[in-house]
Formats: C-alpha cells, structure tokens, sequence
C-alpha cells in the first residue's frame, strides 16, 4: 500500500511540474507567501505568553522611541550594566542604538562589534525601501571596547569569527537591526552554534511578516531553538528573547 501511494505521489509531482503551472499561476507566489506569512505571525503573537513581561500589545500607533524603553527593561531585568557582555549587533546604520548599548555597560572587558554596509540596503526590502535606502554613515565612537565591520554579513561575519573567539562563559546580546529574511536568516545560523542558554536577541523589525519573522521562525524550526519571549513594544515591531537550554 505504502508502495502504490509512492508511485502516486511521484507521478502526480512529475506530472504537475510537467504542466508548468508557473506559467499561469506564478503572479500568486507573492501575495500568497505575503498571506501565509501574516497568519503565522498572527498565530504567533496569541500563542505568547505575555504575563509579567514588558508588552505593549495592542497600541494603535507606533513610536518608535519604545524601543529605548525595551533596552532598559532588559538591562533592568537581567542587572547588566556591570556584567562582562559581548553585544554584537547587525544593522548599525548611524549607531544609535549601538552607542546606547555601549553607554549602557560599564564593564571594561565587555566587547561591542558592529555590522554594516553603511551603503543602504543590499537589495529591497518591501514595496517601499529600495536597494541603497537606508544609507548611515560609520559613526565615530571612542570606546576601545568596539569595533565597526564594514561589509555584507555574507562577507564580513564568518571572518570575524573566525578571528574573535565568542567566549562562551559571557552573555551574548544580538541585535537584529538587518531588515532583511537573507541578512537576518544568514545571520542566525551562522551565530547559531555560538549562542547558549542566557543569551539575547532582540529584533528591531520583527513583525514583518516576510522577513525578520519569517527567518526567525524558519530558524527556531530547522535548529530547535527553544526560547521565551522577554520583551515587545510597537505591536511585536522590536521584540527581544532569551535563549533557552
């Protein structure tokens, strides 16, 4: 029996692949994904438990100064203003966010790496940012603890690995400001077999359904990542997890 319904099933795929459905069908793949990917992260959010946690869902405007409010309350909740940290983040633009993190530690063996292109975007993001918006210029810090990468993460990331060893017996804070499924994606998994329990990441975009969720949940979903949520503002726009055993 298991045998005949192979044989099907292998005939039926030929067959449709055959017929070329693509020709017709093909405008669907867009729309479709865009769709299928709404009802995931909606799904998503009700699954969360958000009891004693920072979550500001639903709020009918954005402001986008929460996320500062998000950092505090993990810097509050998790006392690390003193603690020995390696915070890297992805998507620095015009450091903001990575200065604050940096005025935010006063560890003097902490460790701070920053990723960008500082050109724009590699490619669109949505229908409304093209390749090359987003453009920052490297910002000038004075700290000796950091150090800005310039560069695709495709690029620039497996070689700074490779000359930096992640210390596994400190904190790692990630910071996923990549905007895109393929940096973010790339991203995750290269930094996968380096995280461990305790350690966070925080996205800056995160329900955006094509792209920083969606690369998130294919990630957890294909390493078996388990983590809890500790953090959201914006309607789950910045959210931030810890990594659990």
């Amino acid at each position: 029996m298991i045998n005949t319904l192979i044989k099907i099933n292998a005939f039926l795929k030929g067959f449709i692949y055959f017929l070329s459905p693509h020709l017709i069908f093909g405008f669907l793949r867009t729309p479709l994904l865009f769709a299928s990917n709404i009802l995931a992260v909606s799904s998503w959010i009700r699954k969360q438990d958000r009891k004693n946690i920072l979550d500001d869902f639903y709020s009918p405007v954005r402001q986008y100064s929460k996320r500062i409010e998000l950092y505090q309350y993990i810097v509050d909740k998790y006392k690390l203003k003193e603690e020995h940290l390696y915070y890297l983040e992805f998507g620095v633009c015009n450091g903001s966010s990575f200065l604050w993190w940096v005025n935010s530690n006063n560890n003097p063996s902490s460790k701070f790496a920053g990723f960008d292109t500082f050109e724009g975007l590699p490619e669109d993001w949505g229908i409304i940012f093209s390749k090359g918006d987003l453009k920052g210029s490297m910002p000038k810090i004075d700290d000796a603890r950091c150090e800005l990468v310039k560069g695709l993460f495709q690029d620039s990331l497996i070689p700074y690995l490779k000359s930096n060893k992640l210390n596994i017996g400190n904190r790692k804070i990630i910071h996923l400001d990549a905007d895109l499924f393929t940096s973010t994606l790339f991203t995750l998994t290269t930094l996968s077999q380096y995280l461990n329990p305790g350690d966070i990441i925080i996205f800056d975009e995160f329900n955006t359904p094509n792209h920083e969720f969606f690369a998130w949940d294919i990630y957890t979903k294909s390493f078996y990542i388990k983590y809890k949520l500790i953090g959201a503002v914006n309607n789950y726009f910045q959210v931030a997890f810890e990594i659990q055993a």
